[in-house]
């Protein structure tokens, strides 16, 4: 056996990530760019989303929706006689905040639409592209800078033409009680998307499926404010099963899930739960290392690092194909200052925001794996009992939630225990999955969209409460 090859770390991330506008590996697998997560939320996602249904976002960018709402940060005047006298937004906000209301109601409302709007700070300073609020209405959306990941993108792609004309439509019209709220502030504009089209990608049973899903979401009567919640945490939910389920057949990963309850007991199927949490995450590097040969700047990886080079060692070999096997496990497990940006790591950084990835830290010594918050019990059953359809029997809804989504909580014990053996999920307990899947009964009982029945039965349905 020959001395080890060292690969530079830097060219195997022009080969994983975006460089120079050249797709990297990593965004042909799973849809989308999975650069840093640090300060992404399910609000950015909605935007994104938004904006790549409607076809972009007022010319203003959320400038005047901005100024409004920092009315007293340091460093900016915003102050009432500032904007009046502003050349862009004067005019709006005289017809906003007519003067004869006073300074202190004035102050008070443009505080209580940063309560509304900006509760989360992630409305920006005016002009840096991050106005970012839960928008209920076209004019009230904004520019910002995470839509440089493409996810929005991918959602749009994912949804069939009538989930994007629902979004369409909920987002054109000003009924709801935040609109009818914000209606001064709905500054009308030609719309500019500044998102540039991706290159087309292959869509998965998985992503039909999910688009199908979310639409239904979207259908059900729920208020507008709390139907883009809804979405938002469904989608994140989403990205997280489709990362994981990236290297699998039909891109449906293969996820025991947990109940993420406030509970403290004794937890048997955590260790069952983390090995199909690092199945998913095997399957994706399978999937990578399979498509990197393909990648125009791969063959950069066969020539050796420099001495002084970011890199790591991995066996000699003649072989492409041989090189990007084992090239991806040695990449992770090195120490290196090259960012390179995992895409499980962005899925387990925004699944922890919206509660479908546990524990909330790495240092707590476990590894991740899928949890269920009871919100996301609902919004799975509002994802697949439409509006109007009789309640569906619990056993059966999850049966599909496993078919369509890959994720089993236990509802079909040996059902299930047979679908995680095959993702390579052995020894796991049946009595164990029909606990773990009472206990999320439980919490969907008390959130209104299960009942139990006289024959020990249950049943979900979104109008069960």
């Amino acid at each position: 056996m020959g001395e080890p090859r060292r690969v530079d770390l830097e060219a195997l991330k022009r080969v994983l990530m975006e460089h120079e506008g050249q797709v990297g590996v990593f965004e042909r697998v799973i849809g989308f760019r999975p650069a840093t997560a640090s300060g992404y939320k399910a609000v950015h996602l909605m935007n994104d989303l938004a904006q790549c249904a409607l076809g972009g976002a007022p010319q203003h960018g959320g400038d005047l929706l901005a100024r409004v709402i920092r009315v007293d940060v340091e460093g900016e005047d915003n102050s009432e006689a500032s904007m009046r006298a502003d050349e862009r937004f004067g005019a709006a906000f005289d017809r906003a905040f007519p003067s004869e209301l006073g300074l202190d109601r004035i102050q008070a409302l443009r505080v209580a639409a940063r309560e509304v709007l900006s509760f989360d700070g992630g409305v920006y300073q005016p002009g840096t592209s991050m106005c970012s609020p839960l928008a209920t209405h076209r004019d009230l959306l904004g520019f910002e800078q995470f839509r440089r990941f493409g996810v929005g993108r991918l959602l749009a792609d994912v949804l069939p033409p009538e989930g994007l004309a629902k979004m369409r439509e909920h987002l054109e019209r000003d009924g709801d009680p935040v609109s009818r709220a914000f209606r001064p502030l709905l500054l009308a504009a030609p719309l500019v998307d500044k998102q540039k089209p991706g290159e087309p990608v292959e869509r998965t049973p998985f992503d039909r499926r999910f688009g199908e899903g979310l639409t239904t979401l979207m259908g059900q009567a729920l208020s507008k404010p709390m139907m883009l919640r809804t979405v938002a945490l469904g989608a994140c939910l989403g990205l997280v099963l489709k990362i994981l389920g990236a290297g699998r057949d039909g891109g449906r990963p293969a996820l025991l899930a947990l109940s993420n309850a406030e509970d403290r007991g004794p937890k048997p199927l955590r260790d069952a739960a983390v090995a199909s949490f690092r199945r998913g995450v095997d399957s994706l590097d399978r999937r990578v290392a399979a498509l990197v040969p393909s990648h125009p700047l791969a063959p950069e990886l066969m020539k050796r690092a420099g001495a002084k080079a970011p890199s790591v060692e991995v066996p000699d070999t003649r072989k492409l194909e041989n090189l990007a096997a084992s090239v991806i496990p040695a990449a992770r497990a090195a120490k290196s200052d090259v960012e390179i940006y995992w895409p499980d790591d962005f899925a387990a950084k925004i699944g922890r925001r919206v509660g479908c990835v546990l524990p909330m830290s790495d240092r707590a010594g476990w590894g991740r794996h899928l949890a269920l918050s009871p919100e996301l019990v609902e919004i799975l059953v509002l994802m697949h009992v439409a509006s109007g359809q009789h309640a569906t029997p619990w056993s059966r809804f999850w049966a599909r939630v496993r078919e369509e989504l890959g994720v089993v909580v236990g509802a079909n014990p040996t059902e299930d225990v047979a679908f995680l053996a095959h993702a390579g999920v052995e020894n796991v307990s049946d009595e164990s999955l029909a606990d773990n899947a009472e206990a999320i009964l439980a919490h969907a009982v008390r959130r209104g969209v299960a009942r139990r029945l006289p024959d020990g039965e249950a049943e979900v349905g979104g109008e069960l409460s």
